[in-house]
């Protein structure tokens, strides 16, 4: 469905990595793994505000921000503001706050590593996988909420309805 949802997007494609692997599947890790396949390569992790604020509890966390850059974008009911205080509002996690600094050179927050931390608004839509997968369950429409390729997947596939009585 990934691929479906990508389709015609030059600068973006799924990767089947965390599927290569065995065992529990680590952000730090795939970051690695893609940086070792394609070195020349720059990454970025986009996350909502909800994982930034919680970065702090994920699988080697501190080391994150030196494999790559960091995009903290809004998610109802969170909101982001860029700025200096950008940090201190989205996590009570000390060492995360103290990993950055901001430079007000770029209006952009940096790490030691020389990766940046940027926080971006995007227009609030509350659409996430389990809203989408309980309005399939209750035969609701998902039109605008997933590109249409990904709709007529999940129809075809018969994905996420709720079990019929025998």
């Amino acid at each position: 469905m990934l691929e479906l949802a990508l389709a015609g997007q030059d600068r973006l494609r799924a990767d089947a990595i965390e599927l290569e692997r065995s065992g529990p599947s680590y952000t730090i890790d795939t970051l690695r793994l893609l940086k070792a396949r394609h070195p020349q390569q720059a990454f970025a992790l986009v996350l909502g505000r909800d994982g930034f604020r919680d970065l702090h509890t994920w699988h080697r966390f501190m080391e994150i921000p030196g494999a790559c850059d960091l995009i903290v974008t809004s998610r109802p009911p969170d909101a982001v503001e860029p700025g200096p205080e950008a940090v201190r509002r989205a996590t009570d996690a000390i060492a995360v706050r103290e990993a950055f600094w901001y430079d007000s050179t770029i209006g952009s927050f940096r790490h030691h590593s020389g990766h940046r931390l940027d926080f971006v608004p995007v227009t609030a839509l509350d659409v996430s996988a389990s809203a989408i997968r309980n309005a399939v369950a209750v035969g609701r429409s998902i039109r605008y909420l997933t590109p249409d390729s990904v709709a007529d997947y999940i129809v075809a596939h018969g994905l996420y309805r709720a079990a019929q009585a025998v």
